[in-house]
């Protein structure tokens, strides 16, 4: 997966494949203005209106050869998935970027697989200030505003129909070891504890600085609870926490592998820790009908 920095604010994913989207959001390919994201529950007070839509949609054939990408900038007006299948874009209307996987799209026909669009969409002005919100806390943060304004672009635009269904699928559960959590390592926060610029945003209003290429290879949380960090973890195989345990934490966790196995791969031990196989609830989008997508 080829990375490129982003400068301020903005953030561009090159080279885009499902597991180097998991990966992402654990290494530094975003940065954002260091303190100057909204706190969640200011943005969950956003009003997200049903009918939220971009203001422009294009949607053309990618060029052959062209590159692939999905940008983002968070103090612009566009979302940009280029030289990507539609299948991507239906993922990211329903899923969080880091638990995409093929499996979540049922009864899609071929070329949505396999035909590569440029998707564009336009916001508009008035919408400016509630999208600013969402982006600026980062790609891998959840973003319910896009996710509508994907889900109505994709029904005017390829007719689309669909449905969801219940799984259960294999995943693992955040659970403490007998001896308990490690309050050495595992540090309370306050609401005013300093996070460091470099940190950026992740799920349930939480900070990461995550691994920078020539540094040690460890994630640096604060203001984390351990259903932010059972997310953050969550890739191919969804984590759940399961821990019991309240509150924000300032901690570190230490990457011992990159095998893609959660359980091998972190050091869960020293904060008293630990993964275990379990069968999680999911849901997997069925589409019923979709049209190619109709001409700009």
């Amino acid at each position: 997966m080829r990375q490129r920095f982003s400068t301020k604010g903005s953030y561009v994913i090159l080279g885009i494949s499902i597991a180097a989207l998991q990966l992402s959001c654990l290494v530094a390919i975003a940065q954002t203005d260091g303190g100057s994201s909204p706190p969640a529950n200011a943005v969950a007070k956003a009003a997200l209106r049903p009918d939220l839509a971009f203001e422009v949609v294009s949607v053309r054939a990618s060029p052959r050869g062209g590159a692939r990408s999905i940008s983002i900038a968070a103090a612009g007006d566009e979302f940009r998935a280029m030289g990507m299948p539609l299948s991507m874009a239906i993922r990211m209307a329903y899923f969080p970027v880091r638990t995409l996987s093929r499996e979540q799209l049922v009864g899609a026909p071929g070329w949505v697989w396999d035909d590569e669009y440029d998707f564009v969409g336009k916001v508009a002005e008035a919408d400016l200030p509630m999208w600013h919100q969402f982006t600026e806390r980062g790609f891998m943060v959840p973003n319910p505003m896009l996710q509508i304004m994907l889900q109505n672009a994709l029904t005017e635009r390829c007719r689309m129909v669909v449905h969801s269904v219940s799984v259960q699928v294999d995943g693992y559960a955040l659970v403490v070891t007998n001896r308990g959590p490690n309050k050495k390592n595992l540090v309370a926060s306050k609401p005013d504890d300093f996070v460091p610029s470099e940190a950026v945003g992740i799920g349930l209003d939480a900070s990461m600085i995550p691994l920078f290429p020539g540094r040690d290879p460890v994630l640096h949380f604060y203001q984390t609870s351990m259903a932010a960090l059972a997310l953050e973890m969550s890739g191919p195989f969804r984590v759940e926490d399961r821990t019991g345990i309240p509150g924000k934490y300032r901690f570190d966790l230490v990457r011992l592998g990159t095998e893609g196995t959660p359980t091998s791969d972190w050091d869960w031990a020293p904060l008293g820790l630990k993964l275990i196989p379990v069968k999680t609830s999911a849901k997997n989008i069925v589409i019923d009908h979709i049209e190619r997508p109709s001409p700009n």
